[in-house]
């Protein structure tokens, strides 16, 4: 017999590649969620670049290939084994027997996304850690809607729709990861969504390749530069931005040697352009949903970019923007509550990818049960 509660902790590594996000709840996979615990787990630098390097490897070769090379064995019994360590870190923090854990659903560092293809391929390995672990993993979140023919991104509109929607209001909530996405939520029953284009990918390339750091910090280095209005003009007529929706996006897609040329110098108006690019494509929504919006929620790691979310409050009307702090909800978290929400969902065989969320042509039910 089917429980009417679960406790499930969700683990998202996201597309910034940054470390671990780990999230507790309480949930009936319909309606209920409680929070419970969030916890960060960072990577170190080594270990980030070697999952750099094995993208690169991905987006470059037969992935058939470096699926069976031995490289990625090792690395991905190294990435389970990590998750392991971390779990156990976690519960034992937060005095959590993992008797009393239902579910953990892991989603694990995107190595290849291609919905073209069929394919997305994750770090983690979810029978090792089931049997490690001794309890259900939940993981291949994007498989089944991807067989059928969704994009296999984005799969948390299902999570956003259950905390944000309102009655008889429309809200728009936009995610800024390394790539953005949007669920647009209209009164409490209808949902639509898609990847929207790069959040603070472009950001953090250029700050890596120039700056010899990971990202822009609170937006500090662009706020020092000035806009560069023609650079700009230019990107607004990338074919990305005329696509329909909804459409999904690998972090590949998106490459600074297409936006920006070698040997510009200033450094701060090349950031302070990017940022206000990436500002300028969520607020494009407007324009392609052509519906009206009563509220713009934002979530991720893009809301830290002080300079992105002045340009949004511009763009968009500082009294439309809120941060899902507003609703008592972590913006950094959001996701890891999203898949331990969706795992007891797929344990309940709810489907959590929809005709209109992926494309797909029939609703979904995200991930599969490993024990």
């Amino acid at each position: 017999m089917k429980k009417k509660e679960y406790c499930s902790l969700g683990i998202m590594s996201g597309t910034s590649l940054d470390g671990l996000d780990f999230s507790l709840i309480k949930t009936d996979g319909i309606s209920k969620i409680q929070e419970l615990f969030n916890e960060y787990f960072k990577f170190n630098i080594k270990f980030k670049d070697e999952i750099k390097s094995l993208i690169w490897k991905f987006n470059k070769f037969d992935e058939r290939k470096i699926l069976n090379s031995e490289e990625f064995k090792v690395l991905n019994k190294r990435f389970s084994e990590l998750v392991i360590k971390k779990i156990k870190k976690f519960l034992l923090k937060h005095s959590i027997k993992m008797s009393s854990v239902d579910v953990i659903g892991v989603h694990g560092n995107t190595m290849l996304h291609n919905p073209k293809k069929g394919i997305s391929i994750q770090l983690g390995d979810p029978i090792y850690m089931s049997s490690k672990l001794n309890v259900k993993i939940v993981s291949s979140f994007r498989d089944e809607d991807l067989l059928n023919k969704g994009q296999g991104a984005p799969l948390v509109p299902i999570y956003h729709q259950i905390k944000f929607a309102e009655r008889n209001r429309n809200i728009m909530v936009v995610n800024i990861g390394g790539i953005s996405n949007f669920s647009f939520l209209i009164g409490k029953k209808k949902l639509f969504a898609s990847d929207i284009g790069p959040g603070n990918k472009l950001i953090d390339e250029y700050c890596n390749l120039n700056l010899n750091c990971d990202f822009d910090k609170d937006g500090h280095f662009s706020s020092k530069g000035v806009l560069i209005k023609d650079l700009v003009e230019s990107w607004k007529k990338k074919n990305f931005l005329k696509s329909k929706f909804p459409t999904s996006y690998d972090n590949s897609f998106f490459k600074i040697k297409d936006y920006v040329k070698t040997g510009l110098k200033n450094h701060y108006d090349i950031l302070r352009s990017l940022t206000f690019f990436s500002a300028y494509i969520i607020s494009c929504l407007s324009l392609k949903i052509n519906t009206r919006i009563d509220k713009w929620i934002f979530t991720g790691g893009g809301i830290k970019n002080h300079t992105l979310m002045k340009d949004l409050n511009f763009l968009l009307g500082k009294k439309n923007v809120v941060s899902s702090l507003s609703y008592d909800l972590d913006p950094f978290f959001i996701e890891s509550n999203a898949f331990a929400f969706i795992s007891v969902r797929t344990l309940k065989k709810l489907p959590s990818s929809f005709p209109n969320t992926t494309g797909c042509k029939r609703p979904s039910v995200s991930g599969n049960v490993y024990f």
